[in-house]
């Protein structure tokens, strides 16, 4: 199970590398050997990796009563993530921060935005949509006539300071809108549907403006000025503006984004390039391979063949996180978690520390690690943090079961009994440490910004994968390896012969 465990991770998270070895193999043996190529899965990097825009807004909130503003800029950052969606990008953030003298202010991170201007375009937008009716109390009658506006599209143009009031009805109401093409000519339209409420009001103002004009306003301009038959209900309406059939379906992803409860300003604009995100990702690879091999070093000249073995398990432990850090297939997620939580159970029933505690915490995080599995998780400076810092869990679970397995072997116990016993006993330090370790990542998860975030799910699964490395794999391969020979060379396990000799005696 190992072994098809480390090969199926291999593959997830070096596909890349697979198929090139594939295609040079099929070059030189002129296809007579052609492996099959597989799916390579690519990693999502974060605005510091891989470039992008930083924008920050500063929310118009002067018109707002105190108490009704938090919840207000929250709406914000709900119709901003909805806009910023539709660009396709990885994870953007969209963050609310209020400064100590009170101003609120919206920030928003693209990773890989290739477009900014047209990003600021589509953020900034703010689509107003307003049904206005003719006021019986002004002296001025609305007057329309058509116009064009400056991109070409025909607009109806109104003075809009004679003659018109507002309804209560708005874009607040609005519940869906679509792309519909008029029976009789063809042309693309915009159908709303209103919600209950919406209905509602459409209807009053449909009743009482039978034989009037009810002008329908965009952003401060009346795109549609139809006049009222009958009472309409149903919440249904249509904008007939002659559009083409673009700017019909721009209009309704505009007004399906819903508009901004606030207006907001462009305040600051950074643009992160690309080179700058690939130094970082350079010098944080750097780091982590010099920290590795650093790490491998001591192991080996300190513990020598479990310190070498260690290595190994930790250098499967890394392939495994990579390859959980990419949207993993449904089949392959559900294999890898299997796998994982399946050993897990089977090294610690042989090892009677099973309890249904246990039971209950692995099955927990199995789901959870299924989970983050499939998500395509964002990498950023703070989660390549996360990730590094979990090494060091690693390590020490595999210090702490070698520590222990150590004095067993002082002890006069056989080598092979002394590893089982060290594994029992430095568990309940490796459990307590790792599942404080696991509330806190939860805590870093759920209720921390976005950064903060991605350094607790990058540690929480570098955690739970510690788990699996040093109290699975590491002793496995210990138990392959080791026999009665390892009796009579103590001296390969870290321990002097002599030291051995005399406890024995």
């Amino acid at each position: 199970m190992v072994l098809v465990f480390t090969a199926l991770v291999v593959l997830s998270a070096g596909g890349q590398y697979y198929n090139g070895l594939a295609n040079v193999l099929a070059q030189r043996t002129n296809n007579i050997i052609v492996l099959p190529s597989i799916p390579e899965l690519p990693f999502n990097l974060g605005l510091d990796l891989q470039g992008g825009a930083h924008l920050v807004y500063r929310a118009e909130v002067a018109n707002i009563a105190e108490g009704d503003r938090d919840k207000a800029l929250e709406s914000v950052r709900d119709v901003i993530e909805r806009r910023v969606n539709a660009f396709g990008l990885s994870e953007p953030v969209v963050q609310v921060n209020k400064s100590l003298s009170g101003e609120y202010r919206v920030i928003v991170e693209l990773a890989g935005v290739k477009d900014v201007e047209e990003a600021i375009k589509q953020i900034g937008e703010t689509p107003i949509l307003e049904f206005k009716e003719h006021d019986q109390a002004a002296s001025e009658v609305p007057t329309y006539n058509a116009t064009t506006s400056e991109d070409g599209t025909p607009v109806v143009a109104l003075d809009l300071n004679a003659g018109w009031k507002n309804t209560e009805l708005t874009g607040k109401y609005l519940k869906r809108a679509s792309v519909q093409f008029n029976p009789n000519d063809g042309s693309p339209e915009v159908s709303l549907e209103f919600d209950a409420d919406g209905s509602k009001l459409f209807e009053e103002i449909t009743a009482r403006n039978i034989g009037q004009p009810v002008a329908i306003f965009l952003d401060g301009y009346p795109i549609s000025v139809p006049t009222v038959n009958e009472k309409i209900t149903g919440g249904q309406a249509s904008i007939s503006g002659h559009f083409n059939i673009e700017e019909a379906k721009l209009l309704v992803t505009r007004l399906n984004s819903g508009a901004l409860p606030v207006p907001v300003t462009l305040i600051s604009q950074k643009t992160v390039e690309a080179s700058l995100g690939n130094q970082s990702v350079q010098s944080s690879l750097l780091a982590g391979l010099v920290g590795l091999l650093l790490v491998s070093l001591f192991m080996i000249a300190y513990y020598r063949l479990p310190g070498l073995l260690a290595v190994l398990s930790l250098a499967l432990y890394g392939v495994t996180i990579l390859a959980i850090f990419k949207a993993l297939p449904v089949w392959t997620a559900i294999v890898l978690v299997a796998a994982i939580v399946g050993l897990i159970f089977y090294m610690f029933h042989e090892a009677k520390i099973l309890t249904g505690l246990l039971v209950l915490l692995f099955s927990a995080l199995g789901m959870l690690l299924f989970f983050y599995s499939l998500q395509p998780i964002t990498l950023s400076l703070a989660g390549i943090a996360g990730f590094i810092l979990s090494i060091g869990m690693a390590v020490d679970a595999h210090i702490l079961i070698f520590a222990r397995s150590w004095e067993e072997i002082r002890a006069g116990k056989p080598v092979k009994t002394a590893f089982d016993e060290g594994l029992r006993r430095a568990w309940p330090s490796i459990r307590d440490g790792h599942i404080s370790t696991i509330f806190t990542c939860l805590i870093l998860m759920f209720f921390g910004t976005s950064a903060i975030q991605g350094f607790g799910t990058t540690l929480f699964i570098g955690v739970v994968i510690s788990i699996f490395s040093s109290m699975v794999v590491t002793h496995i391969l210990l138990m392959l390896i080791l026999g009665p020979w390892a009796d009579k060379h103590t001296w390969l396990l870290g321990v002097s012969r002599r030291v051995s000799e005399e406890n024995n005696s």
